[in-house]
């Protein structure tokens, strides 16, 4: 039931990192050890189904460590009950932003495809290493900024499969109002729907066309920290990461408004789906309010490969073209994810 996995990996967005993952799925919080036999047998801790994980992901450009420790079943009822605490640390081209916190989310699953939870959460958010000459979007949170989240949410999720899904959907409704230094709401809307095209006689080889959609909407006093940005692998391809977005002096200010389109259409070329060729088109925009007035369109290709000695996660590489930006936008046309866990 536990597991040590190791792994290292590089993207397009947030660089080299490694990966240390101590995983437990069969945790019990209250089965203290006895003596440092039970202990080292590996009969503490153990036996009540509660899952334990410790991750620390080491970084150039980002670091992340966090614990976690999850009841699925909380007082043998339908609800469950997650806790966690991380620190994370990301260096951007504008600061370097830190978060020290803690989150807290009750769940319950209430049929077979949807699930609502609550969540809260409490951070310290720490901005550094700002030039005097940036905006002040920046400037006025440099050092600790407190923020307390009181989020609720939904999600229905009928995907054949996580990894790479070819029929269904996910769907996931958010809503958010966040206090302390400063005082905002965050609404978000994600849709994912895959439709399967074309496959051959034995359920193999599928075609799948992919749709994507995100909107999200924040406050008029919610701090640089916490506002949206596009661009990068998992946003507007073609474009850097964060490159996409409200510009002030060439600086990038983040926007309380996001709207993002996508289609994506994979063809497997060889057996076993292990490789496989994607045709996209990206679209959408960041504003500072709820308006479009620079909707940037990118085309483009990419290759998935499976590996199976480096885990079910395909490399991807994408080449993405902008066919419509705005003048300020960072473009980047060659993007990719390639990680393994062992």
């Amino acid at each position: 039931t536990g597991s040590l996995l190791f792994g290292v990996g590089v993207n397009s967005d947030s660089g080299l990192m490694g990966s240390i993952v101590l995983n437990e799925r069969n945790f019990d919080i209250t089965r203290l050890p006895t003596s440092i036999d039970d202990l080292l047998s590996g009969n503490a801790f153990r036996g009540a189904g509660q899952e334990f994980r410790v991750e620390a992901v080491p970084g150039i450009d980002l670091q992340r460590y966090t614990a976690s420790w999850r009841e699925p079943f909380l007082f043998d009822s339908l609800f469950s009950l997650s806790v966690s605490g991380y620190y994370y640390d990301a260096i951007f081209n504008e600061d370097i932003e830190s978060r020290l916190g803690a989150r807290f989310t009750l769940g319950r699953k209430l049929n077979d495809y949807w699930t609502a939870s609550v969540t809260t959460r409490v951070e310290n958010i720490g901005i550094h290493n700002v030039a005097p000459w940036e905006p002040v979007d920046y400037t006025s949170v440099i050092g600790n900024n407190f923020l307390a989240g009181f989020r609720a949410d939904a999600t229905y999720d009928d995907r054949d499969s996580v990894l790479r899904a070819t029929e269904g959907s996910l769907l996931d409704i958010s809503a958010e109002e966040c206090t302390g230094d400063h005082t905002f709401p965050l609404l978000n809307v994600d849709y994912n729907k895959y439709f399967t095209v074309a496959q051959r006689a034995d359920g193999t080889g599928r075609q799948v066309l992919a749709l994507h959609s995100a909107v999200g909407w924040a406050g008029d006093s919610t701090p640089v920290y916490e506002r949206f940005y596009g661009g990068g692998f998992r946003s507007i391809r073609g474009f850097e990461f964060r490159g996409v977005g409200p510009d002030i002096n060439g600086f990038k200010v983040g926007g309380d408004f996001m709207l993002l389109n996508s289609l994506e259409y994979q063809v497997p070329l060889v057996a076993k789906d292990a490789v496989y060729a994607v045709a996209f088109l990206d679209t959408g925009t960041v504003e500072q309010r709820v308006q479009i007035t620079d909707y940037r369109v990118t085309a483009g290709f990419g290759l998935r490969v499976v590996v199976p000695m480096l885990g079910q996660v395909p490399i991807a590489l994408d080449f993405g073209f902008p066919v419509h930006q705005a003048p300020t936008d960072f473009k980047q046309v060659f993007s990719f994810w390639l990680g393994f866990f062992r």
